[in-house]
């Protein structure tokens, strides 16, 4: 019905038993008036047809589920109950929630009609992931456990880095994953997002020179680092908590559990690190870390160990930090880290076949097997070369291996001779000549 009131009409109609009224905005005539009224007759129309479509679909999702729904509140703790291929570490799984309850915070605020998981929907998830990928955190505070303390502290609010931007969504899916089954739902809404192409800029191998002026400049507190992680490419935190019961000096070898994977890694011990061990077991007894002091610090402030190992480095003069083009935040790109790289090249080097050394560090990311495979010195390249038979010149390309060696062997004394001092050299000829 179509009411004119001054110059304003007004419609009024009943729809499933629900009064509906307003003012035609926009209508300067009785016509108009009739089409605005019905367009907002076919809207509440649809808007029934959907409510009843997800009433239908909230009962199917009841009767193959057996539940409610999962309140996004709770999906994470949820999630914790599904079975995952391997555990994770305490401090990593803080920083996973903290990743969801951003989530939880920005649809409360944003879309606070969507309680549970079932009804995101692949715009939200968009919505978000494009927040976090320009502007960071939802939440500029991020609020997290460690051990009975409470702990708070301010978001950055630089563009995050592709890796940080990648974690918030993995977390995001991760739990719709685990929990579709349970909360009815036919697809991820994360799945279809393009994950952000990852930061140029990565950890870098300490060059030997950085490792002579490392060498010559530990202390109490970076000797204990640095010794164990050239030589196991443990991890930070694996070296800290690093316990007595996870060395077998008997069969000269360190099984542990790493903390970040999970995953159960058998090292050698070599010979000089053996020693390095046997004497710090004498110096601190029977207790149940090998660097009592560390683990301390560690367990309660992890990032004072990487700080004094930050400040350590930049003393020497090493950098450790870069800042990418485009970005305003630095990035680390040596730190104690660093070591695994550096292992993977120092593997390379003794020509330790690549599925031991993956079999040792427990897990190589794509720079650590270029660090692998780029071991090769000018020299190593040199003797290869100098090797290969000689098809586009004079040189007979049938040659024998026995005569290709005897020609690298030359030209290595030519290179010895043409190293050699002036006057070792002349030396050298009058005593051929007698």
């Amino acid at each position: 019905m179509i009411r004119q009131r001054g110059r304003k009409y007004h419609y009024q109609f009943v729809k499933d038993g629900k009064l509906y009224s307003g003012v035609c905005e926009g209508c300067d005539n009785k016509r108009d008036a009739e089409k605005y009224e019905k367009r907002m007759r076919d809207r509440q129309a649809a808007f029934a047809e959907q409510q009843s479509v997800d009433r239908l679909m909230e009962r199917r999702r009841r009767e193959i589920t057996g539940r409610e729904g999962i309140a996004l509140a709770a999906a994470f703790d949820e999630s914790l109950k599904k079975p995952r291929r391997r555990s994770i570490s305490s401090g990593f799984l803080e920083t996973k929630r903290s990743a969801w309850q951003d989530f939880v915070a920005f649809m409360a605020e944003k879309h606070p009609e969507a309680t549970d998981l079932a009804a995101v929907t692949p715009n939200h998830a968009e919505e978000y992931i494009a927040l976090i990928r320009n502007s960071g955190r939802f939440q500029k505070a991020i609020t997290y456990q460690r051990g009975k303390r409470t702990i708070c502290r301010p978001a950055t609010t630089a563009t995050p880095s592709p890796r940080t931007a990648t974690l918030y969504q993995t977390v995001c899916a991760e739990v719709f994953n685990l929990l579709a089954r349970d909360a009815g739902i036919a697809e991820n809404p994360f799945a279809g997002i393009v994950k952000p192409p990852k930061s140029e800029e990565t950890r870098e191998a300490f060059t030997p020179e950085e490792l002579r002026l490392i060498h010559d400049n530990l202390d109490n507190f970076t000797r204990p680092l640095f010794t164990v992680a050239i030589m196991t490419a443990l991890r930070e935190g694996d070296i800290c908590t690093l316990r007595w019961r996870e060395i077998d000096f008997g069969a000269r070898t360190i099984r542990r559990t790493m903390n970040k994977t999970g995953r159960l890694v058998e090292i050698p011990i070599a010979p000089s690190l053996f020693v390095y061990l046997e004497r710090q077991h004498i110096e601190t007894g029977d207790g149940e870390y090998v660097f009592p002091e560390h683990a301390e610090m560690y367990r309660k402030n992890s990032n004072g160990v990487s700080y004094r190992v930050k400040q350590f480095l930049e003393g020497l003069g090493i950098e450790t930090t870069r800042t990418p083009a485009g970005r305003t935040r630095a990035v680390s790109v040596k730190d104690l880290h660093s070591c695994r790289h550096t292992f993977c090249y120092l593997a390379g080097m003794q020509g330790i076949p690549l599925a031991v050394v993956q079999s040792i560090v427990g897990h190589m990311s794509p720079e650590m097997t270029a660090h692998y495979t780029a071991h090769a010195t000018l020299e190593d390249k040199r003797r290869g070369i100098e090797a290969m038979p000689e098809f586009l010149t004079a040189g007979d390309a049938t040659r024998t291996p026995a005569m290709i060696e005897a020609d690298a062997e030359r030209a290595a004394l030519l290179r010895e001779i043409e190293a050699l001092p002036t006057a070792e050299l002349k030396r050298a000829l009058q005593l051929l000549r007698l």
